[in-house]
C-alpha cells in the first residue's frame, strides 16, 4: 500500500476524494467520508458499511463492530474489487446491461426469507437502500465477468490436455468414489404442531409396520398396504456410508431392516438393498473435474499477479484516520 500523510492527500485530491451525500434529516446535514482511493476514484465508508450489512441480509446476522484489523482486510477487498472494477470498464464490460442479472440475484436473495415483506423489513433494519443492494450486486457481476473473461478463459485447452494427466496420478486420493449404501424407507411423518395423542397414535402406526417386516413381509407388499395413508411415505435412495444414516444402515446386512428411528421428520423405517465398497475413480470419470480445478487454479495464479502489478503501477491509498472513525453498528437492532 502507498500511503500519505492524511492532511496532504485531502489538499491534493479535494475535488476528487471528498464524495458528499447530503441528507437533510432533522436539520442535520451527513457528510460520506473518503477513506481510500483508487487511481483517483474513492471508496467512501459507507461502502465499507454497505460491504457489512448486505453480508449480514445475506447471512441472516447482525453485524458486530470489527475492530481495526477485521476493517483493514474488508476495505482491502474493496479495493481488490475496484482495480477489477476499473479494468471491466477499459474494456467496456460496463457497457452491458445488468438489470435482468441485477434483479434476479436480488430475487433469489429475497426467497431465503419468508415474505417479501420481511425481506423489505431487514433491508431498513440494516439502513440498506434497494439502490444500494442493486449497486453491490452489479458489481459482483461485473467483477465476476471480467475475472471469467480475462483469467479464466485465457487458460488454454491445450494446457489442460497436457496438465490434467499428471494432475491425476499426483493427485489420486483426491477421487475416490465413497462408500454408499443403497436403501428402502418407510417415513411416518409426525407434525411438530401434533398433539400427544396423535404422537403416540403416529408412533403405534410405525411400530404396526416394524412388526410386519418382522413378520416376513416385504417392502413392497407393505408399501401396497400403507401407501393409502397420508402420514406414510415410501422412498428408495443410495446415500454416503459416512453419513450419519449411512454409517447405522452399513452395519446391517441387506434385507435387514431397523427402526422405527426418530428422524427431523418423524419416523422411519429402513431396509437395507445393498452396499457398495469405495473405489479408485478412473481418469476418464474425473478428466472434466481435474479441467476445471486446473484452469481455476491458474486462473487465481494469474489474477494474483495481476492484482501485484496494478497495486504496484497505479495509486491507491488508504485514509488510516477516516478508516479509524467507521463504525456500522449505528443500527435499529430491535426486533
Amino acid at each position: 500500500m502507498k500511503t500519505l500523510n492524511h492532511t496532504i492527500i485531502l489538499a491534493v485530491y479535494i475535488t476528487i476524494l471528498m464524495a458528499i451525500t447530503t441528507v437533510i434529516a432533522e436539520a442535520q446535514i451527513l457528510i460520506d467520508s473518503v477513506i481510500a482511493v483508487v487511481n483517483k476514484q474513492a471508496i467512501t465508508q459507507s461502502e465499507l458499511v454497505n460491504e457489512y450489512r448486505i453480508n449480514a441480509i445475506i447471512n441472516k446476522h447482525l453485524p458486530t463492530e470489527p475492530n481495526e484489523d477485521e476493517k483493514r482486510t474488508q476495505l482491502n477487498r474493496i479495493i481488490d474489487r475496484k482495480f477489477v472494477l476499473q479494468g471491466a470498464e477499459r474494456i467496456g464490460i460496463t457497457d452491458t446491461n445488468r438489470k435482468q442479472q441485477i434483479s434476479e440475484r436480488i430475487a433469489a436473495m429475497q426467497q431465503q426469507y419468508p415474505s417479501e415483506e420481511t425481506f423489505n423489513q431487514m433491508l431498513q433494519k440494516h439502513d440498506i437502500e434497494i439502490q444500494a443492494l442493486e449497486k453491490w450486486f452489479y458489481d459482483q457481476i461485473v467483477y465476476d465477468d471480467y475475472y471469467r473473461l480475462k483469467f479464466v478463459n485465457s487458460v488454454s485447452r491445450k494446457e489442460i490436455e497436457e496438465l490434467a494427466p499428471q494432475y491425476f496420478e499426483t493427485n489420486k486420493k483426491r477421487f475416490i468414489a465413497p462408500a454408499t449404501v443403497t436403501i428402502r424407507s418407510v417415513l411416518v411423518s409426525v407434525p411438530k404442531d401434533s398433539s400427544d395423542i396423535e404422537k403416540q397414535s403416529l408412533k403405534t402406526l410405525s411400530e404396526d409396520i416394524s412388526l410386519h417386516f418382522k413378520q416376513g413381509d416385504t417392502y413392497a407388499k407393505v408399501s401396497q398396504k400403507y401407501k393409502p395413508n397420508p402420514s406414510v411415505s415410501f422412498a428408495t435412495f443410495t446415500l454416503n456410508s459416512d453419513t450419519p444414516l449411512g454409517e447405522i444402515v452399513s452395519q446391517m446386512k441387506p434385507n435387514d431392516h431397523m427402526g422405527p428411528m426418530p428422524v427431523p421428520e418423524g419416523l422411519r423405517i429402513v431396509e437395507l438393498v445393498k452396499k457398495k465398497p469405495s473405489r479408485q475413480k478412473q481418469y476418464s470419470e474425473v478428466k472434466d473435474e481435474i479441467a476445471v480445478l486446473i484452469r481455476n487454479s491458474k486462473a487465481e495464479t494469474a489474477f494474483k499477479k495481476w492484482l501485484i502489478k496494478q497495486k504496484e503501477d497505479d495509486p491507491w491509498y488508504i485514509l488510516d484516520d477516516a478508516l479509524r472513525h467507521v463504525s456500522v453498528m449505528n443500527i435499529d437492532t430491535k426486533e
